[in-house]
Parts: C-alpha cells; sequence; structure tokens
C-alpha cells in the first residue's frame, strides 16, 4: 500500500472535524514550504521559532553552558 493509498483510508476512518483540522494543516505546510537553502524552521500549533543560520551545526558547543544552568556551575 502507497503512502497516499494509507492516507486516503486512514482519513476516511476520521471524524469530518479531524479531516478539516488535518486540511488546515496540509494547507499550513504547503503554503509554509521554502526553497532549498532557506533558514530551518521548527514550529509548534500556530508558532513558530526562526533558528539562526548554522544552529544544528553548533547546538552540541553549548552543552557545557546549558549543563550548568540546569545542574549549577562547577
Amino acid at each position: 500500500m502507497s503512502p497516499i493509498e494509507e492516507a486516503v483510508r486512514l482519513l476516511k476512518a476520521q471524524p469530518e472535524e479531524n479531516v478539516r483540522i488535518i486540511v488546515e494543516l496540509l494547507r499550513a505546510m504547503q503554503t509554509s514550504a521554502k526553497p532549498n537553502g532557506a533558514e530551518k524552521r521548527i514550529g509548534a500549533g500556530r508558532d513558530e521559532i526562526r533558528l539562526p543560520e548554522g544552529f544544528f551545526e553548533h547546538f552540541d558547543d553549548a552543552n557545557e553552558e546549558i549543563a550548568g544552568i540546569f545542574y549549577g556551575e562547577e
């Protein structure tokens, strides 16, 4: 079964209100699609966080600082 066929099968089993929510989400995902090389985007609900360029490449560099915040400076 292809992913499209499975999606249709699952959608048919949902109440109409759930389908409306899913369609709204798909529309939001379609309009927010960015070309290659655009900044990365993480979103939750209607809010979003825009991360600076290179964030994921340097995220681990902050491990000691983050540990200090949670466990106190040593």
